[in-house]
């Protein structure tokens, strides 16, 4: 990925843009999370509700503590150690630096260290991205630029192109006790 891309995706986001980039999971739209009018624009777009949260994309294990408490050691571990299997999204209970309109209805965010050099880059160029799956909520994920531009057309300010990861959604648990809350690849 040319850093010319990732850097121009990442003042779109400043903005309060919305762009479409590839994850180590599926292809996703993102936004910067503290801007409210940007969340409102891409759940509009899918036409999902604010009470179901969003999940964040953070650059390490530092910047998931921004928005939640410290962590132990030992959730350290389990958070660094999930990674290398698979894609993982852990909700931790969120603090006051997390927006209601990240949250939802939840007392916890959802956040992902992607592994995926696309998003990994955008999130060490412009911090946290709002992380959420190229479709209109109940259909299928775009799989190609093409869809999304027919999809989304001109209500994304920004397209980074690049293949997705796995192409199956992330497994989202809670890092404290053993739920989860939906299965991964």
């Amino acid at each position: 990925m040319l850093s010319h891309d990732i850097r121009q995706a990442a003042s779109i986001l400043q903005q309060g843009g919305v762009i479409a980039y590839a994850t180590d999971t599926v292809l996703g739209l993102g936004c910067d999370p503290h801007n409210r009018g940007a969340v409102d624009k891409i759940l509009w777009l899918k036409q999902r509700s604010l009470d179901k949260g969003l999940i964040l994309l953070v650059e390490d294990l530092a910047a998931i503590e921004q928005l939640s408490h410290p962590l132990s050691a030992k959730l350290r571990l389990e958070i660094t150690a999930a990674q290398k299997n698979s894609p993982t999204t852990w909700v931790v209970p969120a603090n006051d630096a997390v927006p209601t309109w990240i949250t939802g209805t939840h007392e916890g965010v959802a956040v992902r260290i992607p592994q995926h050099d696309t998003a990994r880059a955008l999130c060490q160029a412009g911090g946290a991205i709002v992380s959420t799956s190229a479709n209109i909520s109940t259909h299928p994920v775009a799989t190609t630029s093409r869809e999304l531009r027919d999809w989304f057309g001109p209500h994304l300010d920004y397209v980074l192109e690049g293949a997705p990861g796995t192409g199956v959604a992330s497994e989202v648990r809670a890092l404290m006790g053993a739920k989860v809350y939906r299965h991964g690849s």
